[in-house]
């Protein structure tokens, strides 16, 4: 899925969801942006080249709630205690996984590391047994399935 295709998709969620209310204080969308020099010092921070596809869409929209999913923010605010690069120095110290998204269950998804470089797929790792599922082609097809709920 190209951005195009994918900011048309978030645009329809928006619209549809514009004239519903929620809990006070309650955002389906967060905005928590990352700066390119904030996604060089995670790169650095995890030993490994985050997806351009990821960075890209941190860059336009950040991390936060995102309808149905939850992603981490590169950078987490004051008062929040997890964000990518503590999650995952915590979590996922052999270096082989960046985990990006809870699952809620103990799990995450997120991408598998190859030679200091995540992959463009997204992986489900099951925290029971450490093993590696795959979940979507890209980064922002898991945004749509999970996310936004296309073709569900």
């Amino acid at each position: 899925m190209e951005f195009e295709e994918f900011e048309a998709h978030l645009a329809a969620a928006r619209a549809k969801r514009a004239g519903l209310s929620g809990p006070e204080g309650f955002e389906v969308f967060e905005c928590r942006t990352a700066s390119e020099g904030e996604l060089l010092r995670a790169e650095v921070a995890l030993r490994a080249q985050l997806p351009a596809e990821y960075k890209e869409f941190m860059q336009r929209h950040g991390g936060g709630m995102f309808l149905f999913l939850d992603l981490l923010p590169v950078v987490g605010s004051s008062d929040q205690e997890d964000d990518l690069v503590k999650v995952n120095l915590r979590e996922f110290d052999a270096a082989s996984f960046v985990a990006v998204a809870p699952v809620g269950t103990g799990d995450w998804w997120g991408f598998s590391v190859i030679d200091g470089r995540c992959d463009d797929q997204v992986n489900f790792w099951d925290h029971e047994d450490g093993r590696v599922q795959f979940e979507a082609a890209s980064f922002l097809d898991f945004l749509a399935h999970e996310g936004l709920r296309v073709g569900r």
